[in-house]
């Protein structure tokens, strides 16, 4: 399978249906489809796929099938040849406008076997491997070309896993047409949608928010910073807003600014228990009718150490760090037992719901 930045005079369906492709016109699209399928009759391989000319375009029902199983279709090639016309003997992945485009970032996580080619159509950096996702020093170039750990890069799984670090890796990719911003992510997600061309953007993202909220009960996706999108203001209106921040310099002599929650009386064995129950049912997030249902959020704890403890007070105070969270710190009345083996089954609780606070009145609250 062909993965390239799509450039000027590229041959469609329509163009190519019927003709033999080296009988043809050439100019520079034809010239990188005739390249593209004579390399792959070198490698022994008797058939050839590009998105631009194996495609009907002018037929909305293919258009939606092909967005809705290409992901498959690369993950199951035997080869995806990466075309790469910007770069030379000298360039560097990370300089190259395909990682920049919303549509290759599948193309680059769903194929297990990837080669890149370079502007020249030699083998980059003349690396004879069968396999460019195989070698360690490509693998860090192309960690720091799309902030992807090289674990995601050589087995990615489809799903609603960890959706907020997906978004953030297609945060600073672009689309010819605003809606492909979000049709790009549907085989990332293994989620299938209508495809509405003509929609606002703001539109199909909300859409695909909403549906990966609806499915996982994910919340991450509500850390976004920027613009408020019209489909629903707990959204962004762009998918810049999950690019990371950056962090801001240290002060030497800033006090470090952490939130302290101090446990009250400890409640009962029955309370207790009557929480964790109706912790246990609530139901996931979930969009009804454009609203949002958000019973409670909860916040992962990852790491969590013991700062002061004082068993006479009795006080035992826990740096921790949560996710979604600012560093913060937690005081107890009693001590965490196997602190070192919490992370991961810790979590700290929002609720949105009153009568998780024992409050009489109140319902979910709707936003």
């Amino acid at each position: 399978m062909f993965s390239h930045h799509w450039g000027e005079g590229e041959p469609s369906f329509h163009d190519i249906e019927g003709h033999p492709i080296y009988g043809m016109p050439t100019n520079q699209g034809v010239r990188k489809l005739q390249t593209f399928c004579t390399v792959a009759c070198e490698r022994d391989y008797l058939w050839a796929w590009s998105d631009t000319c194996c495609i009907d375009k002018d037929s909305s029902a293919e258009v939606q099938e092909v967005i809705g199983s290409v992901f498959a279709w690369y993950r199951r090639s035997a080869l995806t040849i990466v075309y790469l016309a910007d770069v030379f003997d000298t360039g560097t992945l990370e300089s190259s406008e395909w990682f920049r485009r919303a549509w290759t970032l599948q193309e680059l996580l769903a194929p297990r076997s990837v080669l890149f080619y370079t502007g020249n159509w030699s083998l980059y950096k003349n690396l004879t491997s069968w396999n460019h996702k195989a070698d360690v020093a490509v693998l860090e170039e192309l960690e720091r070309a799309t902030g992807i750990e090289s674990r995601f890069l050589t087995d990615f799984s489809p799903g609603m896993d960890d959706a907020r670090s997906k978004l953030q890796w297609a945060s600073s990719r672009r689309t010819s047409r605003p809606e492909d911003i979000a049709y790009s992510l549907f085989g990332i997600f293994n989620i299938h949608l209508p495809v509405l061309y003509g929609e606002s953007a703001e539109n199909a993202l909300g859409r695909l928010l909403a549906e990966i909220i609806s499915q996982s009960g994910d919340i991450s996706l509500l850390d976004w910073v920027g613009e408020a999108s019209p489909f629903h203001s707990c959204f962004p209106a762009h998918i810049i807003s999950y690019q990371p921040l950056p962090l801001p310099p240290p002060q030497p002599d800033a006090e470090e600014h952490t939130l302290k929650v101090i446990q009250q009386p400890a409640p009962s064995s029955t309370a207790l228990q009557t929480l964790y129950r109706s912790l246990a049912e609530l139901p996931l997030p979930r969009f009804l009718s454009r609203r949002l249902i958000l019973p409670c959020i909860a916040h992962d704890v990852t790491a969590i150490q013991l700062k002061t403890a004082d068993p006479h007070a009795p006080s035992y105070t826990y740096e921790m760090q949560a996710l979604g969270l600012r560093p913060l710190e937690i005081t107890l009345l009693s001590e965490l037992e196997n602190v070192t083996t919490l992370p991961g089954v810790l979590q700290i609780i929002r609720p949105w719901d009153r009568k998780l606070l024992g409050s009489p009145t109140g319902a979910t609250r709707h936003i």
